[in-house]
């Protein structure tokens, strides 16, 4: 469950408009500290909230639209209140909200906007489009217009509250509304980008204004402003057995001799864990992990070849056909040698590639630079930065699947028995039954990408040590080898039951420096496996080497490979096919 916190939220958001009479320092509750509108203090945070179970209307939305709590609230409980009409109703309370540690809310964006670089103004933009189908979708477009409710937090876009479409009346949110709205608001972009955006917002005041055309606009304008910016790549890995194995069967990449032989110069990473308890855990993470270097591989060249420029759901889609390849492969060598239920063997797996495309820039042509995050099971992506940690990805587990379905609230979901249990991996099930999650990600600012197994991520310990690490890489000059080498000594003592697997990806953005005839993107320093700790033995610092000499694999591997390329070499079309829907099923999680 990703949502899992060390404590409980102090500050909430009281999301009911009947909260906003409610003065300043008044006590709701005998409990909620009333900060400002609708910003409440708990001064009883080691006390559970009042929940209801099923969960009310208003309260359904938060659960549905989960997968994207990097921009929305969660649902946290309720508080019981006298409302002006005088009957009693139940406020909902909501956690990870955009506050920043002092219980101040973060600006909002018409606050941000006149001092933003171009490149931010057209991210946030495009994120808040991004939004718009699956905000529509339960109900709470009007969550987008209400210009108030937008509030800035580094590179992301976050909503303070989702707001029913029902409480706005006949006002129908539409493109052609939102597009008038900002062009109210936004009277002046950057300069770099004003023309542009002044016509796309002009375009989209029309009734025949398509979403998709909206959307791709703003995305070509994102990735022209991130071909202006230089971004610094160094990337370093390590893995670890754990003080209570003797095999790993987490398998990552690059190790030390891979990224010195990568034709892509270091721009992708992975991590698979094997499933421990299931035979075979270390082929499957293996097999998985040499798959996916040679389609992704092959995902940059079509690029290259590419002539116009690929939207992110285009990428997304063939990372995703990848992936469920990768999966297809490893369940015909389970059924291909017999092996049933905990005798059939998987991976969890979590993949970043650093995508270059050929875009306008004020230099001519230049590559612009995207990040895409795949991930099923429970490895997991954060992004960290000088000021904050942010999980990126959501696990794969029986605690999230009740969250979306409404069922539970993530605090609680937690607390459950089997809540941990995963509810899919690679090898389990065809390809049509998995539903890998795939996104894009912009580093628009300094910071370290971490790809990591749940050996590191386990009792909380990225969040209590995240710090530390992001300290010393980015203001003290530490070598990310040795920052891997100290953070898997520190899990290794932790976190010690289980394998342990981590990259680290440092970003360095630097606007102000201008770089005449080099791509936009380039590795400045390439991280070595180099020994840091003396208590590491040799057999827990390499990656684990052992092969399977099985020929069904080896067939099977070929096959696989082969159908991956073909679909990989005819997914980057304008109209790609869609994937298959996931119908979750319970797998034993690894200890």
């Amino acid at each position: 469950m990703t949502t899992a916190q060390p404590t409980i939220s102090r500050y909430l958001w009281a999301a009911d408009r009947q909260a906003t009479w409610i003065p300043a320092d008044g006590l709701v509750g005998n409990r909620y500290q009333v900060i400002s509108p609708q910003l409440w203090l708990d001064t009883k945070p080691q006390e559970p909230p009042d929940l209801l179970f099923p969960l009310p209307n208003q309260a359904l939305a938060y659960a549905h639209l989960y997968q994207y709590r990097l921009h929305i609230p969660q649902l946290h409980g309720f508080c019981p209140m006298i409302a002006t009409s005088g009957e009693e109703i139940e406020i909902p309370l909501l956690e990870n909200m955009p506050i920043d540690l002092d219980g101040k809310l973060m600006p909002s964006l018409v606050e941000e906007w006149s001092t933003a670089t171009p490149l931010n103004q057209a991210y946030w933009l495009w994120q808040i489009i991004n939004l718009w189908a699956p905000l529509a979708g339960t109900g709470v477009l009007s969550s987008l217009v209400v210009m108030d409710n937008l509030r800035v937090d580094g590179w992301r876009m976050r909503l303070c509250e989702l707001i029913p479409d029902h409480t706005m009346g006949n006002n129908k949110v539409t493109l052609a509304k939102l597009g008038t709205l900002w062009l109210q608001t936004f009277p002046g972009a950057a300069p770099e980008i004003a023309d542009r955006l002044h016509a796309l917002l002009l375009k989209m005041q029309s009734e025949k204004a398509s979403l998709r055309d909206v959307s791709a606009e703003l995305n070509q304008i994102v990735l022209e402003q991130t071909a202006n910016v230089p971004l610094m790549w160094q990337i370093a890995g390590g893995t670890d057995a754990g003080a209570n194995h003797q095999h790993n069967e987490d398998s990552y990449y690059p190790t030390s001799l891979e990224l010195a032989q990568d034709p892509t110069g270091g721009k992708f990473a992975i991590i698979c864990d094997g499933i421990a308890g299931h035979e075979g855990g270390e082929v499957a993470s293996q097999l998985a992990v040499k798959l996916l270097k040679i389609q992704i591989q092959n995902l940059f060249d079509d690029l290259v070849d590419r002539q116009d420029t690929a939207t992110p759901e285009q990428i997304c889609k063939t990372i995703a056909a990848i992936v469920r390849v990768v999966n297809n492969t490893i369940t015909a060598q389970n059924q291909s040698q017999r092996r049933e239920d905990r005798h059939r063997m998987g991976t969890t797996m979590v993949m970043a590639a650093q995508v270059n495309q050929r875009v306008p820039s004020i230099n001519g042509i230049a590559n612009a630079h995207e990040i895409y995050i795949a991930h099923v099971g429970n490895s997991r992506a954060y992004w960290i930065t000088a000021d904050q940690c942010q999980l990126l990805t959501i696990d794969d587990d029986i605690a999230t699947r009740e969250v979306k379905q409404g069922r539970d609230v993530p605090w609680h979901s937690i607390s459950h028995p089997g809540a941990t249990v995963l509810t899919q991996v690679l090898g389990m099930k065809v390809g049509e039954m998995i539903n890998p999650t795939v996104q894009r990600f912009m580093a628009i600012e300094d910071g370290i990408l971490l790809l990591c197994s749940d050996g590191l991520s386990n009792r909380h310990l990225v969040e209590s040590s995240w710090q530390e690490y992001a300290d010393n890489i980015l203001h003290q000059g530490i070598l990310l080898d040795e920052a891997v080498q100290s953070w898997l000594a520190l899990a290794h003592q932790k976190n010690g039951n289980d394998n342990i697997s981590l990259v680290l990806m440092s970003c360095q953005v630097s606007p102000q420096i201008s770089i005449p005839n080099v791509n936009s993107s380039q590795i400045i320093s390439i991280g070595k496996n180099n020994r840091h700790s003396a208590n590491f033995s040799e057999s827990r610092l390499t990656l684990l080497k052992k092969k399977t000499s099985s020929v069904p694999l080896l067939v099977t591997a070929i096959i696989g490979l082969l159908l991956a390329i073909v679909i990989a070499a005819g997914m980057l079309r304008p109209n790609p096919p869609k994937t298959g829907s996931v119908s979750p099923n319970q797998i034993e999680r690894h200890q």
